[in-house]
């Protein structure tokens, strides 16, 4: 998956991906630390996404004076 295309529905099935793959213990040493930096990349996308998404949101409903 490119990254400059990663959505946050995109990232959060690729964590899904690799949380299976840890899980079943079929991943290789030198994949390991691989797939963990991957997922510590795509949580702080999906964190990032959502802060965003948050201050969006709120201030759109502060410029309704809801």
């Amino acid at each position: 998956m490119k990254d400059e295309n990663l959505t946050y529905e995109g990232a959060a099935a690729e964590l899904e991906t690799i949380l299976a793959e840890l899980e079943s213990g079929k991943i290789g040493i030198d994949q390991l630390a691989l797939k963990v930096e991957r997922a510590g990349m795509l949580l702080r996308f999906c964190h990032d996404k959502l802060r965003d998404t948050e201050q969006k949101v709120s201030a759109i409903i502060a410029d309704l004076g809801l």
